[in-house]
């Protein structure tokens, strides 16, 4: 059923349809934005409105060309905001600003930073390494330098599987270490 204010606008004249609906388009983006739970800014709603009103002029009115009558142009236009304000909606979530993330985030660390975290880890490192005892101490220092467990276990008189333990055993231990130099 035709809407008494709009003249018979249709998909066959495009532009007239256009002009018709033209002054609704702010209060039917404004509609579609609060169906969503949106509340925009006004810079983000104007921009809403304009991208509308593009996207009905684009390609020569194609979009306007699809309408087919079957409902009032304006539940028509509705139904296209929403689609298109879901849209932009859905790509703003999955855009994130560099400054919400932490900076382990990132895959690749600028060289200095990674020299600097890395120095600082291994400063924590050997200062904790300084409070095992000399066995510990003997243990990591060949663990340090790549040292392979059936080289240690030669070198310290036992047996191989006691390496596997005790490595184990002093990884744990140096992580609890590190854990309170770095809360300290």
């Amino acid at each position: 059923m035709p809407n008494a204010s709009l003249p018979a606008a249709t998909a066959s004249d495009p532009e007239r349809l256009f002009q018709c609906l033209f002054a609704d388009v702010p209060t039917i983006v404004r509609k579609a934005c609060h169906s969503l739970g949106y509340k925009p800014s006004p810079e983000e709603f104007e921009g809403l409105v304009q991208r509308i009103l593009l996207l009905l002029l684009d390609n020569d009115f194609r979009i306007l060309r699809s309408f087919n009558n079957l409902s009032e142009p304006q539940t028509w236009l509705f139904t296209i905001s929403r689609r298109y304000t879901l849209r932009r909606l859905n790509e703003k979530r999955r855009e994130s600003s560099l400054q919400d993330l932490s900076p382990d985030a990132f895959v690749f660390l600028p060289d200095q930073e990674e020299k600097l975290l890395a120095a600082e880890h291994q400063q924590w490192l050997y200062s904790a390494a300084s409070k095992l005892t000399a066995h510990e101490q003997k243990l990591f220092a060949y663990i340090i330098s790549g040292e392979k467990a059936e080289e240690i276990s030669r070198r310290m008189h036992i047996k191989k599987e006691t390496v596997y333990r005790e490595r184990s055993l002093l990884i744990k231990k140096l992580k609890g270490l590190v854990h309170l130099e770095t809360s300290e």
